[in-house]
């Protein structure tokens, strides 16, 4: 019954036609993309910034853009990436190492004051990376993951390019300033689109301050400061919709902040470029006001009836059972956002074939807003198949486990009848009795 399913919907897939995919890795997809907002979204707000998005963390919808695929030189913000490869490639109780090299940055740049040859949590060097932005930090992180800043800096462009970057070169792991180092407002979201679903990068960016305190491995107190000052009630730019984020700045960069907020069940991705002192704050806040105000939430598995199976099929004269029927349906929580003066019946929908289920994309006025995926998994059926699921499952481990006892079994009588054949054979051998022959 699956594969009658799969071919309905792979023949709808197919009149609809083939799109790109909504979210590309190529600049002029993206480009594309944005450029095609449609004429009545929502009236953005006036900010000042070089580059800047407005992104939904659940979906990657973008909200907002200006100039968001241009190259920019990121600065601290760079130290996102460091920080994603050093927590899919180490463990928090590490030791790390800090080399000659390692503390050699420039004099008046960030740091928290690490020597040659002194030691590290590596949870607490993560403290250092992501709060008070420290450089030798970021080198250290580098050289213990991957032995070497050249390689380690090698692997943050491949992992961009994973991400789907469309225009990112790094060249160090902290940001310092150099000619060929650079990314863009887009590719920091992405990048800030993984980490936000990361609960350790969650607990520690999100922290105000952190103080090392004197130990064994390190016997000195090292004070830490969060330096985005949206996440610090003290500060002018408090916000507490706004979970964490990282800051950046050089002289050649200008001001650039990347933020994640929560509220009323939204996840909202900015980032703001080259903008004066100050106004990376204002921005931001302008245009999580923007989102927060004039985009809502809503659930594609409670609204969208046309993909109902039940209703397609269970009423036909093939009279399929519920069960088969709802073995492709839309997980329960994945959400796209809409603007508040469209409503969900004003969507325009595109399917596409995968291999494990259908990709349906939702559109406005051709812009996309989001994909959801409609699979056979078992934590996207109805409750009435996954009981069916877990029954059948139950009942194959127990067929197997009688199989592995039947052949235990099988195997036991064989070497048992093996032996009482050898173990007969031989007595007889032993005790046959011998032929005497008389003269």
């Amino acid at each position: 019954m699956k594969k009658v399913i799969l071919s309905v919907l792979t023949a709808l897939a197919v009149l609809s036609g083939t799109a790109e995919p909504a979210f590309a890795a190529s600049r002029e997809v993206i480009d594309r993309i944005i450029g095609s907002i449609p004429s009545d979204w929502p009236e953005a707000p006036e900010i000042k910034a070089g580059t800047a998005i407005l992104m939904d963390a659940e979906s990657g919808e973008i909200l907002y853009a200006l100039n968001a695929t241009q190259a920019m030189y990121p600065a601290s913000t760079t130290k996102l990436m460091t920080a994603l490869l050093t927590l899919e490639n180490s463990s928090l109780s590490d030791i790390v190492h800090f080399s000659q090299k390692a503390v050699m940055i420039p004099s008046g740049s960030s740091h928290i004051g690490m020597r040659r040859n002194e030691d590290m949590v590596l949870r607490e060097c993560l403290y250092g990376l992501l709060l008070p932005s420290a450089n030798e930090v970021a080198n250290a992180l580098a050289e213990h993951v991957s032995g070497s800043i050249e390689s380690f800096v090698q692997k943050m462009n491949d992992r961009m390019h994973e991400l789907g970057a469309v225009n990112t070169v790094f060249r160090n792991t902290n940001g310092l300033h150099h000619a060929d180092h650079y990314t863009c407002a887009y590719d920091l979201a992405l990048l800030m689109q993984v980490l936000c679903n990361n609960n350790v990068f969650l607990e520690i960016a999100s922290a105000q301050s952190y103080v090392h305190h004197a130990d064994e491995l390190l016997n000195k107190e090292i004070p830490m400061m969060n330096t985005h000052l949206m996440i610090r009630p003290s500060s002018e730019y408090y916000n507490d919709s706004v979970v964490c984020g990282k800051t950046g700045h050089t002289t050649e960069s200008g001001y650039n902040l990347v933020t994640y907020a929560e509220k009323d069940g939204m996840r909202l991705i900015v980032v703001v470029m080259g903008c004066e002192s100050g106004d990376q704050y204002v921005s931001t806040q302008s245009l999580l006001d923007y989102g927060f105000h004039y985009f809502k939430p809503v659930l594609p598995a409670e609204l969208d009836t046309s993909l109902n199976m039940e209703n397609r099929f269970t009423a036909s004269p093939l009279s399929i059972p519920t069960g088969d029927v709802t073995l492709l349906s839309i997980h329960s929580g994945d959400t796209i956002l809409l603007p508040d003066n469209v409503t969900f019946d004003r969507l325009e929908k595109e399917v596409n074939a995968a291999e494990s289920g259908i990709l349906i994309t939702y559109k406005y006025q051709g812009y996309p807003l989001g994909s959801v995926f409609l699979s056979n998994t078992a934590e996207t059926a109805s409750p009435i198949y996954k009981q069916k699921a877990e029954t059948e499952e139950r009942a194959t481990d127990r067929m197997k486990n009688l199989i592995m006892i039947d052949g235990f079994f099988v195997l036991f009588l064989v070497v048992l009848a093996g032996l009482f054949v050898g173990l007969t054979f031989y007595l007889k051998k032993r005790f046959r009795p011998r032929n005497t022959f008389r003269w």
